[in-house]
């Protein structure tokens, strides 16, 4: 993490002091009882693109991904049977679901949403375009850096669950999300993979710099990819994430 201006590190140690409180509150930093939390004092982070009917957005900022066999060896393209890939996401939780569920989190005030990482790992098979996906999530807010991203981890947990990636460029995920010190919460969503259009109106990948669309639930209706939903001016997968009762 780098830090820039005159903050000292007694402010530092104050700021995340302040944050471990408010977290406390949440019970979930530590596992340990609720504690009275100060008033948050947070920025309104830049740019968030609202979608409609989602509860959580997260983008697809890295991913590495790997071919194998049957054996889980590494093998070239024709002799493997699985996709293998961990990936890194960024995004925001609107106030009052598992991943921001007190106001105290508040990263983004336009929206009232809070920041959200996520790390997984998912394997799938190249024969049905579908397998499993797991690993962990942290809620961040910020530090002493006003300019950069949210990076203070105030609550974390796990996640593990289905992906289905059969019906690209869309794909779905169902499963849960277990805060630390909390009961798994069902969650279900989809994935939208960035794809270009040529001029004889056929889907290719997205190239830097080139307008970029996601596909609409409905398979036909384009959704232009924003210039906030891109990572150093590449277009990302998006997903987008609703809990328990809303999946239905």
């Amino acid at each position: 993490m780098i830090r820039r201006g005159n903050v000292t590190h007694g402010s530092t140690w104050k700021r995340i002091t302040a944050w471990s409180v408010v977290a406390l509150a949440c019970g979930t930093l530590l596992g340990t009882s609720p504690a009275a939390a100060e008033p948050r004092r947070n920025l309104n982070r830049g740019v968030v693109i609202d979608i409609a009917g989602a509860e959580a957005v997260l983008y697809e900022v890295t991913e590495k991904m790997y071919l194998l066999d049957a054996d889980g060896n590494v093998v070239p393209p024709d002799l493997a049977v699985v996709r293998k890939a961990d990936a890194s996401l960024f995004g925001w939780s609107r106030v009052g679901n598992p991943l921001c569920p007190s106001s105290q989190l508040i990263t983004n005030l336009a929206l009232q949403a809070c920041s959200v990482t996520a790390d997984g790992i998912d394997n799938i098979s190249l024969w049905t375009g579908k397998g499993n996906v797991d690993g962990t999530f942290a809620v961040v807010v910020q530090d002493d850096n006003v300019v950069d991203a949210p990076e203070y981890v105030v609550m974390n947990g796990s996640f593990a669950g289905q992906m289905d990636l059969s019906i690209r460029p869309l794909g779905k995920i169902t499963g849960t999300f277990t805060s630390a010190g909390s009961s798994p919460v069902p969650f279900c969503g989809t994935f939208r993979l960035p794809f270009q259009v040529a001029a004889d109106g056929k889907r290719q990948n997205p190239l830097r710099g080139q307008v970029a669309y996601y596909l609409h639930d409905d398979g036909v209706t384009l959704i232009p990819v924003q210039a906030a939903e891109k990572a150093i001016g590449m277009p990302t997968v998006r997903l987008e994430l609703r809990f328990a009762g809303n999946c239905n």
